[in-house]
């Protein structure tokens, strides 16, 4: 009988671990998750800021005349046309951009930057390509997830043209958080979390973001 009541009172116990553990992983998910929700969030003020600013006019001055236009807007003077950009392609239509739109955006945006000066060492434009390539590849992220995360290596790439601006530093921070968030829900086998232990660090370094 001593016996059956010990064992009864052990079993209890290690049932009671383990809703402990149980427990405490939950609350772990559930910080994680209000971290990534946090950080979406700044994500998508930071892109309405962005927005904010490409709607702002400049002038152009042609044959000693001032013109007034918004990024985006192409103006012509007979023979010549001067097309005024954001720096970056999109793509123009109705509804949301597909995941492929959005890969070609972040293409065209880290083609902009400058290739390595040294043959064997990646530069920021080589760096970011194999983070869009890894994030492409990742067989555990949704495409939602992708296309998040593609933004985030976008806004990286648009940091990397001029990474000594304190508002491009903010948005570099931020992106960079919201990278190590996104992966951070992915299991351990997840071939991104390897890439990004090595790259983010890398990426860190080079804007710099560190």
């Amino acid at each position: 009988m001593q016996n059956d009541e010990s064992l009864t009172r052990t079993i209890q116990a290690y049932e009671q671990i383990i809703k402990n553990l149980e427990a405490k992983h939950k609350s772990e998910l559930q910080a994680k998750d209000r971290d990534i929700n946090f950080y979406r969030q700044k994500s998508l003020e930071l892109n309405e800021f962005v927005k904010l600013l490409a709607t702002r006019p400049v002038n152009v001055i042609i044959n000693n005349e001032v013109k007034s236009t918004s990024q985006n807007k192409v103006m012509s003077d007979q023979s010549r046309k001067i097309e005024i950009t954001g720096g970056t392609v999109t793509a123009s239509g109705a509804g949301a951009l597909s995941l492929g739109d959005i890969s070609g955006t972040v293409a065209n945006t880290i083609n902009q930057l400058s290739d390595s000066a040294k043959p064997d060492e990646p530069g920021i434009k080589e760096l970011l390509t194999e983070l869009q390539t890894a994030i492409e590849a990742e067989t555990d992220l949704s495409d939602d997830d992708k296309a998040e995360a593609l933004e985030q290596v976008k806004t990286l790439a648009e940091v990397g043209k001029n990474p000594q601006e304190s508002t491009m530093q903010k948005a570099g921070k931020t992106a960079m958080k919201i990278l190590k968030g996104t992966i951070a829900g992915l299991p351990t086998t997840a071939t991104l979390l390897e890439a990004c232990s090595k790259l983010l660090p890398m990426i860190a370094k080079l804007l710099p973001l560190a």
